[in-house]
């Protein structure tokens, strides 16, 4: 199942229907079944939307324009990568996050942090872990005391 959510990498995804595919490649006449294969198993929010509209443009079915091209795989991935794939400003942005330095002023180090997160979407634990990997043991021993909802009432 393809979700696009925060843990997932849609590149992983595609990887797994390319395998999938040619695994069982006798039961496919062609790509557009393959696309439909992989429109259906998209799922959640996110792709939700994606799938149906690429599924009607490649179909031509219910008013819309059939697009030339999209029975192709090579088109479907890149158009997905291009919609849900991680970009070139996210990973930048993890790369420099990691680069980042605390220098005595906490509201400093967590706004570059937050901004540089902004295109990087870390969360949860790894979110707490990089902050807390910055910050001096003090800081951390008087974060401790006190009990925090989420971790961003923590910051």
């Amino acid at each position: 199942m393809c979700r696009n959510e925060k843990h997932q990498d849609i590149r992983m995804g595609l990887m797994t229907f390319t395998d999938y595919f040619g695994r069982n490649s006798w039961q496919w006449e062609d790509e557009a079944q393959r696309i439909r294969y992989a429109i259906s198993r998209m799922d959640g929010k996110e792709v939700a939307q994606f799938a149906l509209i690429y599924r009607r443009q490649l179909t031509g079915e219910i008013g819309y324009t059939r697009q030339e091209g999209y029975e192709f795989w090579h088109v479907f991935a890149e158009q997905v990568l291009r919609r849900f794939g991680p970009t070139h400003e996210a990973e930048k942005s993890l790369r420099e996050m990691g680069l980042v330095k605390y220098h005595s002023d906490v509201a400093k180090f967590l706004m570059e942090m937050e901004n540089l997160n902004i295109h990087a979407r870390v969360t949860g634990i790894a979110w707490r872990k990089m902050i807390e990997d910055q910050l001096p043991i003090e800081a951390l021993r008087r974060l401790s005391h006190r009990d925090y909802v989420d971790d961003g009432e923590w910051l």
